[in-house]
């Protein structure tokens, strides 16, 4: 049963998460019927059709379905038909680029790097003609600038996307994974940006891509970065964001937000660890599970909110309801945690 937690009790930290302030609250467990019928309720929702992306997900992340399975073969083809993903490659300007744009980042975010970001969550074939000219050029062009300095979130997309959308094999994909390893190990995730510190949006970022390379596929420089990436997320308070910063801390760790793209908040980490097998390693991980359970509503989805949606080609989904797109994450990671 991957969405519900059978346990009667349920202790969790307030949403703050500081200190010990640690509250246990009694929560009846359902029985019966309801309970089947709410596990019903919340699985049909998230298979709706409006939703291809979303449904695929379900399918294989919460399933266990296969991308042989009849059911993930028809949602893959309907995410480019219609949705989101029809919508963001109907900008798509010719040559690797999309309309408007005045180099593949800028404008945020409608150029190319954020348009694969969006399309690989999208779970978009990256077998598309436009897509895979899109991956070729970032290739290119990447490989041929100055790329003595890292930002890891920016190389942590990069990889994630060029493996999630069939192009990693590309042999100047595996320098561009070396190089990121270098700059969490050798570097200890800092960035420039972050005044020289360590930066946790950075280390999520690149662990999220490292997730995209196949197990088998990862250097032993891939692994040793992932291992520090998962060591500093936990020396810290995941859902309390309380990382290295040369501001003050960000608001997205205040609640749960989809998509980012150089950002990340306390369930795009938990995910990045969920593909990495790594999501209840730390005691600042299962304090931030337990934080996710807290924040379910009765119905068992979650909200969720869109901080750069008019930024966008298009929005994913409906605002101020309750997410799909955070509610399947959520279960995902919670799933993850007890397997």
């Amino acid at each position: 049963m991957f969405w519900y937690n059978m346990s009667v009790e349920h202790s969790f930290y307030q949403s703050s998460c500081i200190g010990e302030m640690k509250v246990t609250t009694q929560t009846p467990v359902l029985m019966g019927n309801r309970k089947s019928k709410l596990k019903a309720d919340l699985t049909e929702w998230l298979l709706e059709p409006e939703n291809p992306s979303v449904r695929y997900w379900t399918l294989t992340k919460l399933l266990g379905k296969t991308e042989g399975d009849a059911e993930v073969i028809e949602t893959r083809r309907a995410i480019m038909e219609r949705g989101p993903a029809a919508e963001i490659l109907s900008h798509y300007a010719g040559h690797g680029r999309w309309e408007g744009e005045r180099s593949y980042y800028t404008y945020k975010y409608t150029s190319t790097h954020w348009q694969l970001l969006l399309l690989t969550e999208l779970a978009a074939d990256g077998q598309d003609e436009r897509i895979a000219a899109a991956c070729q050029r970032m290739i290119d062009e990447v490989y041929g600038e100055d790329r003595s300095t890292i930002l890891p979130c920016f190389h942590g997309n990069l990889i994630g996307y060029l493996h999630a959308l069939g192009h990693g094999q590309d042999e100047r994909v595996g320098d561009f994974e070396a190089e990121l390893a270098r700059a969490g190990t050798a570097g200890e995730w800092r960035c420039n940006i972050n005044g020289d510190l360590p930066c946790a949006w950075g280390v999520a970022r690149a662990l999220w891509g490292f997730g995209r390379i196949s197990g088998g596929e990862r250097s032993g420089a891939v692994q040793e970065a992932i291992e520090s990436g998962v060591r500093f997320l936990g020396r810290f308070e995941l859902c309390e964001g309380n990382y290295p910063s040369s501001g003050p801390r960000h608001k997205l760790w205040d609640r749960f937000n989809f998509p980012l793209f150089y950002q990340a908040d306390g369930l795009f980490a938990l995910r990045a660890l969920a593909d990495l097998g790594h999501v209840s390693e730390e005691p600042a991980f299962r304090q931030a599970l337990e934080w996710l359970e807290a924040r379910r509503r009765n119905d068992s989805r979650w909200n969720g909110v869109s901080p750069y949606g008019s930024r966008m080609w298009t929005q994913l989904e409906p605002r101020r309801r309750p997410s799909k797109w955070i509610t399947w994450q959520a279960l995902y990671a919670i799933k993850a945690a007890n397997a």
